[in-house]
């Protein structure tokens, strides 16, 4: 009862203030640069982004596989294990990663990027630079051997990725059914691109011709990708790194080879696919996924404070506390799209059943100020959260890609602060619109599958 006592922070306690993009573009030697301007105790954090859409759709899963093969193979100059010595030696680590921005202003259009992140010293960029092009213009591919080694062991990691998060997986398998976004995400990291993999590494094992095709292939995607014209770079650093960045970026830029190639728009075939993934697991994964675009409702930020009202009250006792699910997440975004997803699940048609009724809870909800106030604060220690130079610059990039702006971050802070209980119940609408987009994705107990069939349009084992 003292607890009670204990006066609670209040709406009026928080800044109404959000925070503002650190970032300014600037162009240097012909390429934009996004600088977020820190002090970073004399660190860079660079990424050099190139754009995916140089890329027919069908190769997409290439330029995934490029991630990992990149780094890992010799080059003109250097074995990978002493290039990997280099690396550690001069920097902080340097890696590869694909990944993609929706764009917030054209609905359904995104950027799909192959990105290089590094983490160096301002006096050591020469060398990140002179190792990137090294690794991009001058890896040998020929070695069959050592590829060989490499798919066997991608496959294996992105098995256990799998297997560590397949909640995350199961959320992009049944967002890719109507998100160009998430299809493009599919491709390049998702399950599609697992059975990408499987079916590489088994043709390459077993079809000695095809080796040589895929080397050719490789080979084909990053003449195609890593263009001195086809860069974006983000750079977090203060006045006197970026100086560095400034003498630095043409040399890089003039050692890549020229571009000026096609651009493929991404184009997928959206449908739901419903599928139902079996593995040996005891416990399943079950999304269901949807968005609200072409409803008539518009994004607000109440849905930010929902998602800690259905990750405490709605989900988790509905699954969690009833159910024996292990945990849930949701989230329903500015992109229009959301997700509903447990964790650990001993149910599978009875969770969805639970996700189906989140609109009739919303449109009765109704509880207590002093909870709803601790939603509120809830939210925006989420939005809060303190964030190291790395993560801001990597906010920039993103703001600056998905088109996002102040004044929405502003007016998404002021909607969290002053949500009533009345714009919680008004967010059935959107909700509804999300479940009735009716994609479903369930990776788990093969059994469960099979006897809550009728939820699914396929069904087939994740691991063949």
């Amino acid at each position: 009862e003292d607890l009670e006592k204990i006066p609670m922070l209040g709406r009026e306690d928080i800044s109404r203030q959000g925070a503002k993009l650190q970032y300014t573009v600037r162009e240097e030697a012909g390429v934009t640069v996004l600088h977020t301007d820190l002090f970073t105790s004399g660190i860079g954090y660079l990424k050099i982004l190139f754009n995916t859409d140089r890329v027919p759709v069908e190769d997409l899963p290439y330029v995934g596989l490029l991630k990992a093969v990149l780094g890992y193979v010799d080059t003109e100059q250097h074995t990978y294990g002493d290039l990997s010595s280099e690396i550690f030696l001069n920097s902080g680590g340097l890696d590869f990663s694909v990944t993609s921005f929706v764009d917030l202003e054209n609905r359904g259009q995104f950027t799909g990027a192959f990105v290089v992140n590094a983490k160096v010293l301002y006096e050591k960029l020469d060398f990140v630079f002179h190792t990137v092009t090294e690794i991009l213009t001058c890896s040998k591919l020929d070695n069959e051997k050592r590829l060989g080694e490499i798919l066997d062991e991608v496959k294996s990691r992105s098995r256990m990725r799998l297997d560590d998060s397949a909640h995350a997986a199961a959320v992009s398998r049944a967002s890719s059914y109507f998100s160009p976004t998430s299809a493009f995400n599919e491709m390049v990291g998702g399950i599609g691109y697992y059975h990408f993999l499987e079916d590489v590494a088994k043709r390459y094992g077993s079809e000695p011709g095809y080796r040589k095709e895929l080397i050719a292939k490789l080979k084909e995607t990053i003449t195609r990708l890593f263009t001195a014209d086809n860069l974006l770079v983000g750079y977090t650093a203060d006045q006197e790194g970026y100086a560095v960045l400034r003498r630095e970026l043409g040399a890089f830029k003039a050692s890549l080879p020229a571009g000026e190639q096609a651009r493929y728009p991404f184009v997928f075939e959206p449908g739901n696919r419903n599928e139902g993934f079996m593995t040996a697991s005891q416990v399943n994964y079950v999304a269901r996924c949807g968005t609200f675009a072409g409803s008539g409702y518009a994004y607000t930020g109440a849905l930010k404070v929902l998602k800690v009202i259905m990750n405490y009250e709605y989900l988790w006792s509905n699954l969690r506390v009833k159910g024996g699910a292990y945990g849930c997440m949701s989230s329903v975004g500015a992109s229009t799209e959301g997700y509903f997803v447990s964790y650990r699940d001993p149910n599978l048609a009875g969770t969805n059943a639970v996700y189906e009724g989140i609109p009739e809870y919303l449109r009765n909800f109704s509880i207590e100020e002093r909870d709803m106030t601790k939603y509120v604060i809830g939210t925006i220690s989420d939005i809060d959260a303190p964030m190291s130079p790395a993560i801001r610059g990597s906010r920039s990039v993103s703001a600056y890609l998905s088109h996002v702006t102040d004044e929405m971050i502003q007016k998404e802070r002021e909607e969290v602060l002053d949500v009533t209980q009345e714009d919680i119940r008004g967010l059935a609408g959107i909700i509804q619109a999300v479940l009735d987009t009716g994609a479903l994705c369930v990776v788990g107990n093969g059994q469960k599958i099979r006897e809550d069939e009728a939820l699914f349009k396929n069904i087939q084992n994740l691991y063949h």
